[in-house]
């Protein structure tokens, strides 16, 4: 029976193997799934047993080390920075931060009356988009202003307070200055 094949659906269908190669292939996936799951399970039960440990463990060694930087930052701190009142007077400065303040206050008071003037005077339209961003700069700052309340100390709340009050200062100043024919 030597015929000679032309396409593949001419190959027999029903053609067993020699042999079953089945049996021998399973035996050694169970063994490696076996093999790999021993070691994983001590190694999970002792991994369950410390992991909580460990955590704890951390989380004390943290809050003691922050206690103990907390300690050495405070024993740097001089008298004036615990609350200890001040017996020597301070010079008089013109430079106070009471007196740059109401500087400041002045200069925005003077400039939201300018602002307000010319708010007068816009199209309804831009009057209310100008005093919509004018407001959102205020109550930026006045929620600001209620953070240090809170937290006077806080560097980046103070400085956020600085670049909010300039970029007010600026938007008044250019609102003020808007229409203007520069010679």
């Amino acid at each position: 029976m030597n015929r000679r094949i032309k396409r593949i659906d001419e190959l027999a269908q029903d053609i067993p193997p020699p042999r079953d190669l089945w049996q021998g292939i399973s035996a050694a996936i169970e063994a490696d799934k076996a093999a790999a799951a021993a070691p994983a399970q001590k190694q999970s039960g002792r991994r369950s047993f410390w992991m909580p440990a460990a955590g704890l463990a951390a989380s004390v060694l943290l809050v003691a080390l922050g206690v103990y930087i907390g300690q050495i930052i405070g024993n740097k701190r001089g008298p004036l920075d615990r609350g200890v009142a001040q017996t020597v007077p301070a010079p008089r400065n013109e430079n106070t931060p009471e007196l740059r303040h109401a500087k400041y206050t002045n200069q925005r008071e003077e400039l939201l009356r300018e602002v307000n003037a010319k708010l007068a005077t816009m199209p309804p339209a831009d009057r209310a988009k100008v005093a919509a961003s004018l407001e959102t700069l205020s109550k930026s700052i006045k929620d600001i202003e209620a953070a240090l309340g809170h937290d006077p100390a806080n560097a980046l709340l103070q400085e956020l307070l600085v670049s909010s009050s300039q970029e007010e200062m600026r938007a008044l100043i250019a609102v003020r200055d808007s229409g203007r024919e520069e010679i």
